[in-house]
């Protein structure tokens, strides 16, 4: 082996050692959000399909005091593939519920979360939840419910309680489907939010559909599943 060949394998060594080091750092870190598949319903109430509650780790977010309302219910359905929605979970076996068939139109609720993670500079972040459009249905106990339409949906990444990233309800979901909500932030250099904690929150924008008014209004639920942050 000539001497030039020797310093090109070790030029090209370098260079490969360098390029898995660069794809290393390139991998997406996952950052920890509680019961992100809201799986654990521990302290909620089952009934058939559903469980009735708060979701471990997702406290209410209700500006407008929609909760607690006897029309109004939280907590978590088990899709079976045939009644509301077309599939099972996107994740495990239970999604989150946000139904409301009293407050209608009165304004948005749904979970928050503070996360332990802060905001950093020079990051790129990227938020996706499964958002569910449910269809009109009957339930185990053999109540039929009236889902048609959708009340729109919110998906906000926060810092410090802040949104500071969101997709306000800009999917067009099927009835009976999921689809997946993306938000992206890019972090450089500074942001008036640095070093606060990250936080999540999913919204039912609470809007009567066009055409209803409160009294004829169908219930109005959204869905939420999968719930996955990650930082680059």
């Amino acid at each position: 082996m000539t001497t030039i060949d020797a310093t090109l394998r070790v030029a090209a060594a370098a260079l490969i050692t360098g390029a898995l080091w660069f794809a290393a750092d390139a991998i997406a870190m996952m950052i920890a959000v509680t019961n992100s598949g809201f799986e654990d319903v521990s302290g909620q109430t089952p009934f058939n399909e559903f469980t009735f509650g708060t979701p471990i780790g997702w406290p209410f977010h209700d500006p407008n005091s929609v909760i607690p309302d006897p029309g109004t219910f939280t907590g978590t359905l088990q899709p079976n593939g045939t009644d509301f929605f077309n599939t099972t979970a996107p994740e495990g076996v239970k999604v989150s519920i946000l139904f409301n068939s009293g407050r209608e139109g009165e304004g948005e609720y749904g979970y928050s979360q503070t996360l332990v993670d802060t905001l950093q500079t020079n990051t790129e972040y990227s938020l996706t939840v499964k958002v569910g459009n449910i269809a009109s249905g009957t339930a185990q106990n053999g109540q039929f419910f009236n889902l048609d339409e959708f009340p729109g949906y919110r998906v906000d990444l926060l810092a410090g309680g802040v949104a500071i990233a969101q997709d306000d309800n800009s999917l067009t979901i099927p009835e009976a489907e999921f689809a997946t909500s993306t938000v992206i932030l890019s972090v450089g250099a500074t942001h008036a939010q640095l070093g606060q904690d990250l936080g999540i929150r999913l919204v039912n924008l609470n809007v009567i559909p066009d055409g209803f008014t409160q009294a004829t209004s169908p219930d109005l639920e959204v869905d939420f599943d999968d719930v996955v942050l990650s930082r680059l």
